[in-house]
């Protein structure tokens, strides 16, 4: 056996799981032609397993062939290889089969960059060029079987011609051990090449395929399992392919499952038992005693062999299980990579290391958007700000910049415009729909977590939104950790993350729920909130709004336009501005806000007007966030029992409300700088407040004494009173 070492080079997670690559291009590296009675027994067999023993995925057709007409599955094997290596023997031209599969060898050479080897067992080269000696006996006898197609005789003589012009291996005076040696180290030394080549066409970090070969265990006889885990579109699948590439070769046998999730879906796991084994075993019918044991099948088959085996984009603990679901199948040395969006799914199978496929920088992602957009790296100087508009839109992941290159490739700079400015509201289908699985396999209470993000929290403090969610019966704590799992948002200092192409799926997806605006689950473009606000056309279905005001333009709005919507649990009306630099702070920022900074935050009451007297808001309201409010008070019979955050900055309330209220679930209330405001409720109604802020409320006289008993009160902020005379036990 030829040892080959590792080869170290850089590969990136550049493009999505869909992407094309040589992996499934070619089915095999090496196609054997050969004269049965001549070497099946001999020079031919001790190749074929020098072949498979160096891990090189050979088709060697083993079956007596009879009859005049090739079989259509050998010429398929031609197309479906790298290499052919023609042994051409003594009686090879006497055989129509084998001339037959020489000619789909030169045709594949000529059309589909196939490469053709051929030895000269015990033959003169020369011969073939002239067809003098046995070749010339060879077609005698050819010409008067198929006199009447003389066409493909022809073509016979034609490619022996072509033959004898490659470059090959003459077998005479040679021990037939050192030349199949020289052979199969030539053959391993092409495989590396073209992996080379391969990765030349990728862009993206080097440290990946560092990273990759210190987590496998190239040089050891231990077997590994290693975890590649990322978001849909992120390039766990190239990461695997490259990787795959670069060592398949030192293995005995080899296994790519491509699209686990959705091959299972579709076939079920025994399909996928068995094209493992029919890898593995280069057989393209594994025997049915075999199939019939399933798992233990694998087990002992695989059990003393060192294999590399790919199991792509799983999502359920079965498939791995079924597949491979210990480290005891394996003979030593072997490597089992998975990749999958899912964490928790590697956490269980106890893999011995895990890989998160991050997004690209941005030179990275300036590199691949211009490989595809202008097929070259560099991008044209007349579209530089039109990139950049570009991967603002893609945020650095692989598969969006590879769809958006592609679609805007040979486009001109209004065209260019015209798509940018239209992925605004219509995202990119292509994209969309890689990205969707990503939803689909949420159960009902993480989805609605992933959309509540999605529309109304993302980059909110993860503590805060789980007190709001866990009131909505959503499972928070559980939730958050499964879609952390499975790759949909993340947490970096404690911040709700989401790669912004999943929120815009996210919005999607309730878009396209319903037509209507008014029907949607939740609502944040401003032109359907001010549709569904001005026209009354609000239903139950609502469940959130969120109106950003900083960016909208004015809007006139009735109160009563909420009263159709008897399931809104999140309203917010917010000047993002002002949300950000205040609301989710933590407590000693908050405790230390500047109060100059509060004085340069303009806020514009002219962007939303309503009228008419407050008659109803809904009371499964659990986040009430309206920034300005316009009323003096929150309405009479608004008994919101799971109301956690009530957040009315620069409001008109004189007071909140009147009369006995229960506000068990209370958190937070905010109110600063509504400077109607002259006096506090009665808290004793909200024990459970932690955080109160009244900062700039200059009109209020008195703080109701209750304050004193809320024992769980952490952030207390009442700076900026002038008129304030009561503070009593406090």
């Amino acid at each position: 056996m030829i040892n080959q070492k590792t080869v170290a080079s850089s590969i990136s997670p550049m493009a999505s799981s869909s992407s094309s690559s040589s992996t499934h291009q070619w089915k095999y590296d090496v196609f054997i032609s050969f004269r049965g009675e001549d070497t099946r027994k001999s020079f031919t067999d001790h190749l074929y397993t020098a072949l498979c023993q160096n891990g090189i995925n050979t088709f060697m057709d083993d079956r007596l062939r009879r009859g005049e007409q090739i079989s259509p599955l050998l010429l398929n094997a031609i197309e479906e290889s790298r290499f052919s290596i023609i042994i051409f023997s003594g009686n090879y031209a006497f055989s129509s089969w084998c001339l037959d599969e020489l000619a789909k060898i030169i045709e594949c050479v000529k059309v589909m960059g196939h490469k053709a080897l051929p030895v000269f067992y015990n033959v003169d080269p020369p011969h073939l060029r002239h067809q003098k000696g046995i070749l010339a006996e060879a077609f005698a006898k050819h010409e008067q079987i198929y006199r009447e197609n003389m066409g493909k005789v022809v073509k016979w003589r034609e490619a022996l011609i072509e033959l004898a012009t490659i470059s090959g291996w003459d077998s005479r005076n040679r021990h037939e051990s050192k030349l199949i040696e020289e052979i199969v180290r030539d053959i391993l030394n092409k495989l590396v090449a073209i992996s080379s080549s391969y990765m030349n066409g990728l862009v993206g970090m080097e440290y990946c395929i560092e990273a990759m070969d210190s987590l496998l265990s190239l040089r050891s006889f231990d077997v590994r399992m290693i975890g590649i885990w990322g978001m849909a579109g992120i390039g766990k699948t190239t990461i695997a392919k490259v990787v795959y590439e670069q060592i398949y070769t030192q293995f005995e046998g080899c296994c790519f499952l491509s699209n686990v999730r959705e091959q299972s879906q579709k076939f079920g796991l025994p399909y996928l038992q068995t094209e493992l084994l029919s890898q593995i075993l280069k057989e393209m019918n594994p025997s049915s005693r075999l199939l019939n044991k399933g798992i233990n099948s694998i087990k002992d088959v695989l059990c003393s062999r060192k294999v590399l085996i790919i199991l792509d984009d799983v999502d359920q603990r079965q498939q791995m299980e079924d597949l491979a679901g210990d480290h005891n199948w394996f003979g030593l040395g072997s490597q089992i990579i998975i990749t999958t969006r899912y964490r928790h799914l590697l956490t269980c199978q106890e893999v011995d290391a895990t890989y998160e496929a991050k997004k690209l920088d941005n030179d990275e992602a300036l590199k691949l958007f211009c490989l595809h957009a202008f097929r070259h790296k560099h991008g044209m100087e007349d579209f530089r700000q039109l990139c950049g508009h570009a991967l603002n839109y893609t945020k650095g992941l692989p598969l969006a910049l590879k769809v958006l290159g592609s679609s805007l490739y040979a486009k001109s700079k209004n065209e260019w415009k015209s798509e940018l400015e239209k992925l605004k509201q219509f995202p990119d289908k292509e994209v969309q729909n890689g990205l969707k699985t990503s939803f689909e396999g949420l159960d009902d209470s993480e989805q609605n977590i992933f959309l509540d993000i999605a529309f109304f929290y993302k980059g909110h403090d993860k503590n805060f939104v789980g007190e709001i969610l866990d009131s909505c019966g959503f499972f928070f704590s559980i939730g958050i950790r499964n879609l952390e799992d499975k790759s949909r948002i993340t947490i970096l200092e404690n911040k709700l993350c989401m790669h912004d192409l999943l929120q815009e799926m996210g919005w999607e997806i309730v878009r396209q729920n319903s037509e209507v605006p008014g029907k949607r689950s939740r609502l944040r473009a401003h032109k359907d909130i001010n549709h569904v606000l001005t026209t009354n056309t609000g239903t139950e279905a609502v469940e959130g709004i969120f109106l950003d005001l900083s960016t909208s333009t004015e809007l006139n709005f009735s109160i009563d336009a909420f009263a159709k919507m008897k399931r809104l649990r999140l309203l917010k009306i917010c000047d993002l501005q002002i949300d950000r630099s205040l609301e989710y702070l933590s407590e000693k920022a908050l405790i230390t806000y500047p109060h100059d900074v509060w004085m340069r935050r303009k806020y514009l009451y002219n962007k939303g007007h309503s009228y008419g007297e407050p008659k109803f808001l809904s009371n499964r309201l659990i986040d009430l966030c309206w920034h300005g409010y316009p009323l003096k008070s929150l309405p009479s019979n608004f008994h919101p029992e799971k109301l956690v955050e009530l957040n009315m900055c620069f409001s008109r309330l004189k007071q909140l409300w009147e009369g006995k209220k229960e506000f068990d679930k209370l958190k937070s209330v905010i109110l600063c700088h509504s400077q109607n405001l002259t006096k506090t409720p009665d808290f004793s109604i909200a024990p459970n407040l932690k955080k109160l802020i009244l900062k700039g409320c200059t009109s209020l006289v008195e703080v109701h004494p209750s304050i004193g008993a809320l024992k769980k009160l952490i952030v207390l902020d009442l700076e900026g009173y002038k008129k304030l005379k009561s503070l009593s036990r406090v």
